[in-house]
């Protein structure tokens, strides 16, 4: 009888062995599968962002200044959105155009497109140098995001995100960024 007992236990810790590690620590492997999901989310995110960005602010922002054309057609608005934190953060600059209803064409006054988006420099500027193309100067001594665009066919983004868009593709017919210029 005793060697049968002996048998039984050596035969019972050899199938406590043999299970499956996640069936031994199933909280463990649950917070672990858990995380993994997290990190892998958080790469595809990181990822594809680029392919499924757009230039929608969603309002955010304040309107530093706006200039209307040279006939009154249409309105430049630069808006800054802050960006990050304390010591990290900055100012991004949007610059939208919009129509007013008051141009000889007789634009559609409900007509706003969004045509630039690049970090705040310091030396912001609007210059209308026709009636479709604007100038839009931001710049430092050390970087320059100044651009002339035609504003029905160009955008510039100064991440480049805009440009390998997917969703964005049908929104313009060419995209500037700093790598193209």
């Amino acid at each position: 009888m005793e060697h049968n007992n002996r048998t039984n236990e050596a035969a019972t810790t050899e199938t406590k062995l043999t299970k499956p590690w996640i069936k031994r620590h199933p909280l463990f492997a649950g917070f672990l599968l858990f995380v993994i999901a997290l990190i892998v989310v958080g790469v595809l995110y990181y990822i594809l962002r680029i392919y499924f960005s757009t230039f929608d602010r969603s309002e955010q922002g304040y309107l530093a200044y706006s200039m209307p054309s040279r006939n009154g057609e249409y309105v430049a608005e630069i808006y800054g959105v802050p960006y990050g934190g304390a010591g990290t953060g900055g100012v991004t600059i949007w610059v939208d155009v919009r129509s007013t209803g008051n141009g000889s064409a007789g634009a559609d006054s409900s007509f706003v497109k969004t045509i630039y988006r690049a970090k705040h420099r310091g030396a912001n500027h609007l210059e209308w140098e026709n009636e479709k193309t604007l100038r839009i100067e931001n710049r430092n001594e050390y970087n320059d995001d100044t651009v002339t665009l035609n504003i029905e066919e160009d955008i510039y983004d100064g991440w480049n995100f805009a440009c390998k868009s997917l969703r964005m593709k049908g929104e313009y017919v060419r995209c500037l960024s700093p790598e193209k210029q």
